[in-house]
Formats: C-alpha cells, sequence, structure tokens
C-alpha cells in the first residue's frame, strides 16, 4: 500500500511540473486542431502561397483584442475546399464536404491591429509567450513547440501585423523574415 502511494505521489509531481502550457495558437485558432471545417464565420476563397502550394485564405472573421486594439483575424488552411453545396444537399454530401474540410488544416493566423499601439502589443505578446527570440527595430519573433511568430511592430504607420505559423511551415517563416 504504501509503494502505491509513493508512486501516485511521483506519478503527480511529473505530471505536475510547473510548467505553464505552451499556447499553440491564439483563441479560438490552435495549430494541429483546428481545421477549415472549424471555421463557420467570414468569408474563405482559394489563394495560392508564395511558394506555389494551394490554399484557402479566410477573412472577416471574428476579431480578437490585442490588449484595448482589435485585431481583424485572417486564417490560411493548406489545400483547397471542395465546391459550395447546393441548397438542397443531402445528408451525404454534407458529410463528404465536412470530411474534406477536415483535411485542410490550419497554417497561418494574422492579427491586424489598426490604430497599433507599439508597446501594447509588444506587452500583449510577451504576455503570452514570454521574451522574443529575436528583435530587430520594427520586429520581434516568438518560437514554441508549437508555432513561430512575428510582429511587424508597426508594419505602416498606426497598423502592427502579428503572424502566427506552425513550426512545419519553413518556407513561410523564412519569407517573413526576409520582408
Amino acid at each position: 500500500m504504501r509503494r502505491l502511494a509513493l508512486l501516485a505521489c511521483v506519478a503527480s509531481l511529473a505530471a505536475c511540473d510547473g510548467r505553464k502550457a505552451e499556447p499553440s495558437g491564439i483563441g479560438y485558432y490552435r495549430f494541429g486542431t483546428t481545421t477549415r471545417a472549424s471555421i463557420h464565420d467570414g468569408i474563405c476563397q482559394p489563394t495560392e502561397l508564395t511558394d506555389g502550394r494551394k490554399a484557402t485564405w479566410c477573412f472577416a472573421l471574428p476579431p480578437i483584442k490585442v490588449n484595448k486594439r482589435v485585431a481583424e483575424v485572417d486564417t490560411y488552411f493548406l489545400g483547397t475546399e471542395p465546391p459550395a453545396l447546393p441548397e438542397n444537399a443531402t445528408p451525404e454530401q454534407k458529410a463528404e464536404r465536412k470530411a474534406a474540410l477536415e483535411k485542410l488544416p490550419l497554417i497561418e493566423i494574422q492579427l491586424k491591429v489598426r490604430g497599433c499601439v507599439e508597446d501594447e502589443a509588444d506587452r500583449w505578446m510577451r504576455e503570452r509567450f514570454g521574451p522574443p527570440i529575436e528583435s530587430k527595430s520594427t520586429r520581434q519573433y516568438w518560437k514554441n513547440s508549437f508555432l513561430w511568430a512575428a510582429a511587424f511592430l508597426p508594419s505602416e504607420p498606426g497598423r502592427c501585423v502579428i503572424h502566427f505559423l506552425p513550426l512545419s511551415e519553413n518556407a513561410e517563416i523564412e519569407r517573413l523574415k526576409q520582408q
């Protein structure tokens, strides 16, 4: 009995080492979880990434607050979504479309903060991701086990753009670093 209690104690310590869980996204959008099937608001349309891959771009999504400012949200999903369903779609057609949309993983979250105050956006990012791994004059970069983030502070006067990508998106990460 004593041995079981000791094992339970050790197991609980191993599971709770006091570290805060690393974020895998922002708000409702999570890398490795969110797919195109998760998006029910906004407008989605096909696009092509700079490396030639086909993707789906969704915009006019519910906004996210970045400190006191409202950020527009754009998301990108790898792959092209199937055609829209007719009004009289059968349950089987609906299920097939949903299954196809579930195969399109989230590959980028973009926040566009209007009226951005750079210090506020920087503080917001640091609260969620800790100190940046690299800082340049108008850019900061973060990285954890799930994602890479770049904050362009500002990207243009009065506007900040914050990009979040899964670590698997090496080409897009490099493209953003070169901008």
